[in-house]
């Protein structure tokens, strides 16, 4: 069974009571920051791993959560709909491009009742239309004089702003900015960050990427989103426990995938989904995430087209036939981690039937957006409305 990591470094009061903690990304036992993993996917793993893995008390009992959040999140503000207002801080990182996109999506999260704060605050110009959003500012006090920081705090005081200083390493830099009037501290000569982790389980690559399609597709029903993730182990555990958690103040214990699901409703869900898939599947690029739902999608549309009355069967033909790829095996091996019947296999594996047929016209369309001397024009369109609806469904991610 894999597991999951995440690091907490405490935010004290100046009294010495913890009023938050920062929660950093990590990829491994050891306490540090992978340089190799992207910001986006960063914020997306400190998330899923606080919210569906261990569950956000667990992490920062009943202090605030102090969450980096990137361009890609602060301009699509809904993916942190599964985050309860007042108990995150959303940190604007020091080197978002503040866009009429970013300030939209800041405001956003301010009404819905979120604490925002600008991280590692330094360019005043850069950042002047978030300041008055903001209810947190965060000094990186190597960044600036003692009397450079005495003057933000005053200006925060004045414009009702809390003020924070990070990187605190001495008693004498900590007495400097008690003396300044600091609200609140963060850094070494306190805490440094401590390592959490525990077991996860394994993420079924084709529910996810199933449910991913599932979700953006508005005729799909409830029922049929319950069933999917039914399917799944990690997706029902993770289900279960986010429905059941503080997050959405229940009355009663929910057991039911079905009722859990209902009682999500589909934004929620479209939101995990999304982080699930912003963690990278494993490492494994998006351009094959998206290859397979271009696959799985013509292979639906051309059942449509042909009046087989069996599209969704035809859908997980063309969604399943990357799955070796997908799972560092041979196709025939990772088949047999999936329930489907002999004729889907044979399909697959031997393609023959209509479904073989669609792949063998899939691999002929693929090649022609490489070799434009190759391909056919059957069904070339519904080729092309297939990659729409797969780069649609990436769009929204």
């Amino acid at each position: 069974m894999s597991a999951y990591y995440i690091a907490r470094q405490p935010i004290l009061d100046v009294v010495g009571n913890t009023y938050g903690y920062e929660l950093l990304f990590r990829s491994s036992q050891s306490n540090a920051y992978d340089a190799n993993v992207d910001g986006d996917t960063a914020t997306a793993r400190v998330l899923i791993n606080t919210i569906l893995e261990a569950g956000l008390e667990s992490i920062v009992g009943s202090a605030l959560a102090f969450v980096n959040l990137t361009q890609r999140f602060l301009e699509n503000p809904d993916i942190l709909d599964l985050l309860q207002p007042g108990r995150c801080v959303l940190e604007v990182l020091e080197d978002v491009t503040v866009t009429d996109e970013v300030v939209a999506g800041v405001e956003a999260l301010r009404a819905k009742g979120h604490i925002i704060a600008l991280d590692d605050f330094v360019d005043v110009v850069q950042f002047q239309r978030l300041l008055p959003l903001a209810h947190i500012i965060k000094y990186d006090i190597t960044q600036h004089t003692m009397q450079e920081l005495a003057e933000h705090r005053l200006k925060d005081e004045q414009a009702g702003r809390l003020s924070l200083a990070e990187r605190v390493e001495t008693i004498d830099e900590f007495d400097a900015l008690k003396a300044a009037g600091f609200h609140y501290y963060q850094g070494y000569y306190f805490a440094k960050p401590r390592m959490m982790s525990g077991a996860k389980v394994p993420q079924n690559k084709v529910a996810v990427l199933q449910l991913l399609a599932q979700i953006n597709d508005p005729a799909a029903t409830i029922e049929e989103l319950a069933e999917t993730i039914s399917h799944d182990v990690a997706l029902s555990v993770r289900t279960l426990k986010y429905v059941n958690s503080p997050m959405c103040a229940l009355n009663a214990e929910v057991t039911s995938i079905r009722h859990a699901t209902v009682m999500l409703g589909r934004e929620p869900i479209r939101n995990w989904v999304t982080l699930l898939v912003m963690t990278g599947m494993d490492g494994k690029p998006a351009e094959l995430t998206k290859m397979a739902l271009t696959r799985a999608r013509f292979c639906q549309l051309v059942a449509k087209e042909r009046k087989l009355g069996s599209d969704a069967m035809y859908f997980t033909i063309g969604l399943l036939s990357l799955l070796g790829v997908l799972m560092d095996s041979e196709l025939v091996d990772a088949l047999e981690k999936v329930s489907i019947s002999d004729d889907m296999r044979s399909q697959l594996l031997e393609q023959s039937g209509i479904g073989g047929e669609m792949l063998r016209t899939l691999e002929v369309h693929e090649s022609a957006r490489t070799d434009k001397n190759s391909g056919s024009a059957e069904f070339g369109f519904l080729y092309q409305e297939a990659i729409h609806w797969s780069e649609k469904t990436f769009g929204l991610l």
